[in-house]
């Protein structure tokens, strides 16, 4: 295992998960059966000086008994559509059993739509230990897990937009990008030393005006040009295999996957 920090791909999968539970493809078949393609909703953990969550996926009970985990010191959203947030529940009943304290940090935006989704957590009996706090309050003087954190709004197609996150640490910089599609300002993704990218399919049929995610093949194009030192596909949906092993250059996530980070 490495030694310094490291990231825990909890959920790999898209917004339906895999397999998709009305779907007999054969990815599908594949992950029913118990399968490398079975893979639950976005979630991932950082681990280091504390563990920092990166989005509550609908799964997220059964990911953290999966992996053996007891808590969290904080979570961090990037957009409060349901595959990413659905999971708020779980964390703030964890919280409330055991009296511990995790605080529940999005850009501003992306808050106001949490308080409005969960008006529950703004409840004293919640507040003082999930509370929900805009990240750009806290971006000038806490850290998590030992990473400065940007937060960078990014087109997410016909689903309007998400946030990605960049991190600084003493190690260098690395990126957390599930959900974007045209990203149009490539400056703050350049030369990374580690970028997971969303990419639902291997190759989407479905015209881009309908879509909110990369492909695979598109995604490989964005990475030529943004050069990370490491990448992974993540959000993968049951148009990628990965029984086929993933393209030269990338590496597709599963779930309980652990990486070292910069």
């Amino acid at each position: 295992m490495p030694s310094g920090p490291t990231l825990r791909f909890l959920g790999a999968a898209d917004s339906q998960g895999v397999p998709r539970w009305w779907c007999a493809c054969s990815v599908c078949r594949d992950a029913r059966g118990g399968g490398v393609n079975a893979r639950t909703r976005p979630s991932v953990l950082i681990e280091g000086p504390e563990r920092v969550l990166i989005d509550a996926a609908p799964e997220l009970r059964l990911q953290a008994s999966r992996e053996g985990l007891t808590g969290f010191s904080a979570a961090l959203i990037t957009h409060a559509h349901n595959d990413h947030v659905l999971g708020l529940g779980d964390l703030a009943d964890w919280s409330r059993w055991t009296g511990a304290r995790c605080p529940i940090y999005a850009p501003r935006e992306v808050m106001e739509a949490l308080a409005a989704r969960f008006p529950y957590l703004q409840t004293a009996s919640y507040r003082a230990r999930t509370p929900l706090l805009a990240l750009e309050d806290a971006a000038c003087s806490r850290t998590f897990a030992g990473y400065r954190v940007s937060a960078l709004r990014v087109p997410h197609g016909f689903n309007g937009f998400a946030y990605g996150f960049r991190f600084e640490g003493p190690g260098g910089a690395w990126g957390y990008l599930p959900d974007c599609l045209d990203l149009a300002d490539l400056a703050p993704w350049r030369g990374l030393k580690l970028l997971v990218l969303g990419a639902s399919f291997f190759r989407e049929a479905a015209p881009k005006a309908g879509r909110s995610v990369y492909d695979v093949q598109e995604a490989l194009a964005l990475l030529a040009e943004l050069k990370p030192k490491r990448a992974l596909l993540t959000h993968l949906g049951h148009g990628v295999d990965a029984r086929q092993g993933a393209p030269d250059g990338v590496q597709y996530a599963r779930d309980g996957l652990v990486v070292p980070l910069p």
